[in-house]
């Protein structure tokens, strides 16, 4: 007869430690309930077909085993069990792990002038309507206050505050966040803002363009480097629509690439050439309160 396979093995060891158990309750006990628990078990097992029935005899002889015997090759066999389990833990861990490394080389390969640290996002504030959040590296690992978080998809938002093993990084959705972009497809540049009513969709605002802007939806929006703070053509998103506001500006609606409300693993930009230059061209809001104090001058 062949010998068995992997997969026959471990039915026939998960149907033995079933069986070992009712054996070992059935010593202890009398009456029909047992033997019909037996029977409805083990009939289903019995018309899988011979093969598999001659094959766990060759491995294993329960004829003339003691109570005390059988109790041992059930311990045993349950012990080998949560070994299995443990082990395909560990291969799932592992497995995730290569992915991640992949990932990270991918990434560091397609960005080559960026130095990048990758993190793990390790806590969120439920309160922050803005969706920022926590991850595993700090001033220890060359983090500071300023870098660019991103993913290989894009822009998340830039690290706030910064601790020993650990930093908090304000999302691209927040109010405080200021992006200099372009949409190169059409030589237009702007800066990404958001707010409370675009955060709770999801979305950002490319500020500044145009009254004749060309930016529409499907347009391709990256970073421009503008402010010294995130490296040049980093992705942000895609234009969902232009509308205009009250006072006359056109700004594009725009969906980011990066999930930030899910998102798991980033990179933290800790250098780039031409960082922290800062830029004359990146535009600036007026304090409303400056701009009337000017106007009764």
């Amino acid at each position: 007869m062949g010998r068995l396979s992997a997969r026959q093995f471990k039915i026939i060891v998960i149907a033995i430690v079933v069986c070992i158990g009712l054996v070992v309750y059935s010593l202890g006990s009398s009456g029909p309930f047992v033997s019909d628990a037996l029977g409805t078990l083990t009939a289903p097992l019995l018309s899988a077909g011979t093969g598999m029935t001659e094959g766990a005899k060759e491995f294993i002889n329960l004829d003339g085993m003691t109570k005390e015997e059988l109790k041992t090759l059930y311990l045993e066999l349950s012990d080998e069990n949560r070994k299995l389990r443990e082990q395909l833990v560990d291969y799932y861990d592992l497995k995730e792990e290569n992915t991640s490394y992949k990932s990270i080389l991918s990434v560091k390969d397609a960005m080559p002038d960026l130095d990048l640290t990758a993190a793990q996002v390790v806590g969120r504030d439920p309160g922050d309507v803005f969706y920022g959040f926590s991850i595993n590296r700090g001033y220890v690992s060359g983090v500071s206050a300023g870098d660019a978080v991103i993913t290989e998809m894009g822009i998340v938002g830039v690290v706030e505050e910064v601790y020993a093993t650990s930093s908090r990084v304000r999302s691209i959705l927040s109010e405080k966040t200021q992006i200099g972009v372009s949409a190169k497809e059409y030589g237009e540049s702007g800066v990404i803002t958001s707010d409370i009513r675009f955060a709770e969709n999801g979305r950002v605002r490319m500020r500044y363009l145009e009254h004749d802007t060309l930016v529409r939806a499907g347009t391709v929006i990256t970073t421009s480097g503008t402010g010294g703070m995130f490296p040049t053509d980093l992705l942000v998103g895609r234009a969902e629509y232009v509308e205009r506001d009250p006072d006359g500006s056109y700004y594009a609606v725009v969906v980011p690439y990066v999930d930030v409300i899910n998102v798991s693993d980033v990179f933290v930009v800790t250098g780039f050439e031409g960082k922290g230059e800062l830029d004359a061209n990146l535009p600036v809001q007026e304090d409303p309160a400056m701009t009337v104090q000017k106007g009764n001058e």
